[in-house]
């Protein structure tokens, strides 16, 4: 399973076997749940973990410290949530994910489609995913359509793809940036 197609289904399947108490994480506060992006993520990685064969030549590594990182300028030094990549060669760098369970703030969304963008760019990798749970993608798109506009005109916006997961074993909703 080294196409890049499979990792994404993978990574779509993955989601969808998330379980609810991880879309929004109940507390003694607010019986409900809250958004806590670091649960979701724990889980998705046990999931994808779980997909993965043998027979994949990438590494599932989450949120990989850039600091100090030689081949890495430091403006460019963030944590992306997941890579799918050989360790040690940047030939081998494969899917860049950022994950979000809150898409109101529009800077916050920015900057994870910035990191996707910077990562396909300069460091190799071959395409980047934005997989967003908790909220479809209407709801993306009513919310910051603007933005994902002008996010549109990135020289690699046909190499992110945005993911997106309203619940827990819902479908997946999968689209290109660049078909916004």
């Amino acid at each position: 399973m080294s196409k890049l197609h499979d990792l994404v289904d993978l990574i779509k399947r993955a989601a969808q076997a998330v379980e609810s108490s991880y879309f929004l994480l109940p507390t003694s506060y607010e019986r409900a749940g809250i958004v806590r992006e670091r649960v979701f993520c724990y889980e998705l990685y046990h999931q994808m973990r779980s997909l993965m064969t043998d027979a994949n030549i990438f590494s599932l590594s989450g949120e990989i410290d850039k600091r100090g990182h030689l081949d890495i300028k430091p403006k460019h030094r963030y944590n992306p949530d997941f890579v799918f990549h050989i360790p040690g060669i940047h030939s081998g760098n494969a899917i860049i994910m950022e994950v979000k369970g809150n898409i109101e703030k529009a800077s916050e969304v920015k900057k994870d489609f910035h990191t996707l963008h910077t990562f396909i760019k300069y460091y190799k990798y071959q395409l980047g995913i934005f997989l967003m749970y908790n909220h479809s993608l209407d709801e993306l798109i009513a919310r910051h359509s603007s933005m994902l506009q002008s996010l549109r005109s990135y020289s690699n916006a046909s190499s992110i793809h945005i993911i997106a997961i309203e619940s827990a074993g819902s479908k997946p909703v999968e689209v290109l940036l660049i078909d916004l």
